[in-house]
């Protein structure tokens, strides 16, 4: 009696990193998949909600996993999976200041009318997208301090309106991150697991990396906002800012 596999589905959006870094990974898996942009058919992401996941997501039948984690969905769909080292703490340290460091120029570099300008496919801002890249980094010296990692500082504060209250954000996460940096994380493997609300248990290591990338990642799509608006980028980001990080190919889609 043969066995029919239930049908994998994917939940992505638009310029989520995480789904982005996810479809690229499903598209090369050799696997066969239903690819659901939940902008699109918002009601087919109904099934997510009482599990308490968000995209990204895959799921067989009833099973579903965040798609955060590359290893957890690998599993799930029945597949190999051999993730690439992590970058040393220090580094990843370094690689973060790098990617700030542009990111600030990029929003520096923002017409008052750009704080509006949306990319292909989704009604997110550029001053939203902004907001994230200068604030996500504090996710993680939340987790680091609190055992806690949310999305609370993705959204944008009600006192962050121009290209001067974004730098100002920025210019205080740095300020936080230095601290932390200092006092605490400088001499931590960062090997401590904690609980995260959609991703499972995880080292602080692998929350410390997901948020640079999730920096880099939105660094990228300022500079392909910039581009769209007929603007050159002050000092682009190279391959040799980005070396070691786990970014997807592509930068929006």
């Amino acid at each position: 009696m043969t066995t029919q596999q239930s049908p994998i589905e994917m939940y992505w959006l638009p310029g989520c990193s995480s789904c982005l870094r996810l479809k690229e990974f499903m598209e090369g898996s050799g696997v066969t998949f239903e690819e659901i942009n939940v902008l699109e058919h918002p009601r087919r992401a109904d099934k997510l909600k009482p599990l308490g996941l968000y995209t990204p997501a895959v799921c067989v039948g009833d099973r579903c996993v965040s798609g955060t984690g590359l290893d957890v969905v690998a599993n799930l769909i029945g597949i190999r999976y051999e993730r690439a080292r992590m970058l040393a703490p220090p580094v990843l340290a370094a690689r973060y200041e790098r990617v700030l460091d542009a990111a600030c120029r990029y929003i520096a570099q923002l017409p008052p009318a750009g704080l509006g300008y949306t990319l292909p496919g989704r009604d997110r801002p550029m001053i939203d997208v902004a907001n994230q890249t200068a604030s996500v980094i504090r996710g993680f010296l939340a987790a680091y301090y609190d055992g806690t990692h949310d999305r609370q500082f993705t959204k944008l504060p009600a006192d962050v309106r121009t290209v001067d209250d974004l730098l100002d954000r920025a210019a205080e996460t740095r300020t936080r991150f230095r601290a932390w940096w200092e006092e605490d994380g400088s001499d931590d493997p960062l090997n401590r697991v904690i609980a995260t609300p959609w991703w499972g248990h995880r080292t602080l290591h692998e929350v410390f990396e997901r948020e640079v990338c999730h920096t880099a990642q939105h660094t990228r799509q300022l500079m392909m906002a910039l581009d769209s608006l007929g603007i050159v980028a002050d000092e682009p980001l190279t391959d040799g800012d980005l070396d070691g990080l786990p970014l997807a190919a592509g930068v929006h889609g």
